[in-house]
C-alpha cells in the first residue's frame, strides 16, 4: 500500500512538472494559435506589479546550428508556449525564438528579454525590418568583453521600446547545458537587480567556501594528513565548479571557451567532490574496523563513482545521467553507513549522518529543479526570482548545510581524540606512580634484608657455636632447595619424593625445616615452586600465565595465582604486564 502510494506520488509530480509544458499548451487554445501569421505581442504594463512575464515565443530547433538571419524567417516555427520553458539545443545545435514586443503605454520602456538558466554560450537579439533581421543584442560566455550587449553574471538582452511601438524579435541561443531553457520578459531594473543579487550569492558562497577550506585545513592538521587531502580536493572541487559554472572564469578573466569545453570540465570536478566525500567519510566513519562487507562498499562505491566520471566527461549531454544519479545516491549510502555507526556509538557519527541528509535535502531540491524547472511567475522583487530557481539555492543549502555539520563532525573528533590521549596520559601516570610505589616496596625489602643478614653476622661473628650451627641449616636448606628445584617441573613431586630424595623420613624431614626455615615441608615446597615462577617472569621465558604455571610444578592455574597473590601481593598477569611495559 505505502508503495503504491509514493508510486502515486511521484507519478503526479511529474505530470505537475515543467516536463509536460508541451501538453499542457496542447490543451491551452489561448496559448496555441497554429493560423496565427505574426506572433502575438507581448508587454509589461506600468503598474508596479508587473515586472516579470514568461515569455511566450514560437520556437525552432535548428539541428545542424548553421541557419542565419536570411534563412532563419522561412522556417515553419512551433506554435507558442505560454509558460516560456523550451527544448534547449544539443551541442552543435541551436534554438530560436519568434516573438512580438508592444508598448501601448505613453512613455519609453526599458525591458530585458531573459533568460532563468546560467550557462548559455552565445545569446543573439535580431529585430525584423523591412530589410530582413538586424542584429540588436549579443552576449554569452564565448562572446568577447567588449562586443556583449550585456556584462552583468545573468543572461539577458535589454530593448529599449517607444510608446506606440510594436516589433518582432528573433532570439537565436547556442551552447547549454540544462535540458530545458526559460525565457522571460522583465523590467531592466528587476532585471539588474537580480543580477546583482546573484553576484553576491555567488560571492558569498565562493568566499564560504573558501573559508570552510581553511577551517578544514586547521582542524584536519590536528588529527591525519589523509583527513587533508580528502576534503581539501572536496571543497576544491566545489569552489571550481561553482567559479567555473556561475560564470566567474568569463566575467573576471574575459575566458571565452565554450560549453563543450567546460561541460566536461564541470563534470569532471563534480564526480571528483563525489569521490573525495566517499573517501573522506570512509576514513572519518572508521570504515578499516567494519566488517569485511562494510569495507568493500565503500571500495565499491568508489569504482562506480570512477566509472560514470569517465563517461560524463566523455558526453555530459547524453553520458551525465549515471553521475547524477550517484551524485544524489552516494550521500544516501553513506548516510546508512553513518546510521549503522551511531548504533555502534561512534562519537563522530551523528553530526556526519546530519551532514548527509542536509546534502541530500539539498541535492534533492536541485536536481529536481535541474530536470523539471518551475513555472515562472509575476514576481517584483530579485529575491522572488531567486526563489523561482531552486536550482541555485538547494545546491547552496545542500552545501552549506553539509559542510557546517561535517565541521561539527571533525570537531566532535577532535574532542574525543584529545579525551583519549587524556586518558592515556592519566593512566601512563597512574602507572608510573604504581611502577615507583613497587620500587619503594623493592627497596625496603631490600633494605630490611640487609639488615637482617648484618644481625646474622654479628651473631655469627660473636658466637662461633651460633656460626657453625646456622651454617648447618643453611647447607640443610641448600640441599632442600636443590632437590626441589630439580624436580620443579613435575607436579608429583610432593613431601614423601623429597624425603627420599634426601634418604631423611619424613618426619626427620618436618621437624628439620621447622628449625631451619619455620615453614612445613608442603610450604616449603610451593614457596619454592613460586619463587622459581617469579624468576621465570623476570626473565620473560614464557607468553602466558598458564605456561608458568605449568612450568614451575603447578597442576591448576587458578590455584598457582592465588598462591602466587599470597606470596608476592599481586597477580602473576600484573607482574608480567609491568615487566613488559617497562621493557
Amino acid at each position: 500500500m505505502i508503495r503504491k502510494f509514493v508510486i502515486a506520488c511521484v507519478l503526479f509530480l511529474l505530470t505537475c512538472g515543467s516536463g509536460t509544458v508541451w501538453a499542457e499548451d496542447a490543451r491551452n487554445p489561448a496559448c496555441l494559435q497554429p493560423e496565427q501569421t505574426a506572433p502575438k505581442a507581448f508587454s509589461l504594463s506600468d503598474g508596479p506589479t508587473d515586472q516579470l512575464r514568461p515569455l511566450g515565443a514560437e520556437y525552432y530547433l535548428d539541428p545542424t546550428g548553421d541557419a542565419g538571419p536570411d534563412r532563419i524567417v522561412t522556417e515553419a516555427f512551433a506554435p507558442t508556449a505560454c509558460n516560456g520553458i523550451f527544448k534547449a539545443p544539443l551541442p552543435g545545435q541551436s534554438a530560436w525564438l519568434r516573438f512580438a514586443l508592444s508598448n501601448p503605454h505613453g512613455k519609453t520602456h526599458r525591458w530585458v528579454i531573459g533568460l532563468m538558466e546560467t550557462i548559455f554560450d552565445e545569446v543573439t537579439l535580431f529585430e525584423e525590418r523591412d530589410a530582413g533581421l538586424v542584429e540588436v543584442g549579443r552576449t554569452g560566455r564565448v562572446v568577447p568583453w567588449m562586443d556583449k550587449d550585456n556584462t552583468a553574471i545573468r543572461t539577458g538582452i535589454e530593448v529599449t521600446m517607444q510608446p506606440g511601438d510594436e516589433r518582432v524579435f528573433y532570439l537565436r541561443l547556442a551552447g547549454t547545458f540544462a535540458p530545458t531553457m526559460t525565457a522571460v520578459i522583465m523590467s531592466a531594473d528587476l532585471f539588474f537587480g537580480w543580477s546583482t543579487l546573484r553576484l553576491i550569492m555567488t560571492a558569498l558562497f565562493l568566499g564560504y567556501v573558501a573559508t570552510i577550506a581553511l577551517f578544514s585545513l586547521i582542524l584536519f592538521r590536528q588529527i591525519d594528513v589523509r583527513f587533508y587531502q580528502y576534503y581539501t580536493l572536496y571543497i576544491l572541487c566545489l569552489f571550481v565548479y561553482s567559479f567555473i559554472y556561475d560564470g566567474w572564469l568569463s566575467k573576471f578573466f574575459g575566458v571565452t571557451l565554450p560549453i563543450t569545453t567546460l561541460a566536461p570540465i564541470t563534470e569532471l570536478f563534480a564526480g571528483l567532490s563525489t569521490l573525495a566525500i566517499v573517501q573522506y567519510c570512509r576514513i572519518l566513519l572508521n570504515a578499516h574496523d567494519d566488517p569485511w562487507v562494510w569495507r568493500h562498499l565503500f571500495t565499491l562505491l568508489s569504482a562506480v563513482v570512477v566509472v560514470v566520471i569517465g563517461l560524463a566527461v566523455v558526453d555530459p549531454w547524453r553520458l551525465s545521467g549515471p553521475l547524477h544519479l550517484i551524485y544524489f545516491l552516494s550521500p544516501l549510502i553513506l548516510l546508512t553507513v553513518a546510521i549503522r555507526k551511531i548504533i555502534t556509538g561512534l562519537p563522530q557519527a551523528r553530526p556526519i549522518a546530519c551532514a548527509l541528509l542536509s546534502l541530500s535535502l539539498g541535492l534533492s531540491i536541485a536536481v529536481f529543479a535541474f530536470m523539471f524547472p518551475l513555472n515562472i511567475t509575476g514576481a517584483t522583487h530579485a529575491y522572488e526570482l531567486v526563489l523561482l530557481r531552486p536550482l541555485s539555492w538547494g545546491y547552496y543549502l545542500a552545501i552549506t548545510g553539509e559542510t557546517l555539520f561535517m565541521m561539527l563532525a571533525i570537531s566532535t573528533m577532535v574532542r574525543s581524540m584529545q579525551s583519549e590521549r587524556h586518558v592515556a596520559a592519566v593512566e601512563l601516570a597512574s602507572l608510573g606512580q604504581q611502577m615507583q610505589h613497587i620500587e619503594q616496596q623493592h627497596r625496603a625489602a631490600e633494605k630490611t634484608t640487609t639488615a637482617r643478614l648484618e644481625a646474622l653476622e654479628n651473631a655469627l661473628a660473636d658466637d662461633p657455636e651460633t656460626r657453625q650451627h646456622l651454617s648447618a641449616k643453611q647447607q640443610f636448606l641448600d640441599r632442600v632447595t636443590e632437590c626441589v628445584l630439580d624436580s620443579v617441573k613435575d607436579q608429583d613431586f610432593g613431601v614423601e619424593k623429597l624425603a627420599s630424595s634426601l634418604a631423611i623420613s619424613q618426619k626427620t624431614l618436618g621437624r628439620r625445616l621447622k628449625e631451619a626455615s619455620g615453614q612445613s615441608p608442603a610450604s616449603f615446597i610451593r614457596s619454592a615452586r613460586l619463587n622459581f615462577a617469579r624468576n621465570l617472569i623476570l626473565l620473560d621465558q614464557y607468553n602466558t600465565v598458564a605456561e608458568i604455571a605449568h612450568a614451575s610444578g603447578f597442576s591448576s592455574v587458578s590455584n598457582f595465582a592465588k598462591h602466587y597473590r599470597q606470596e608476592f601481593g599481586e597477580i602473576p598477569s600484573k607482574t608480567i604486564n609491568l615487566l613488559r611495559k617497562n621493557q
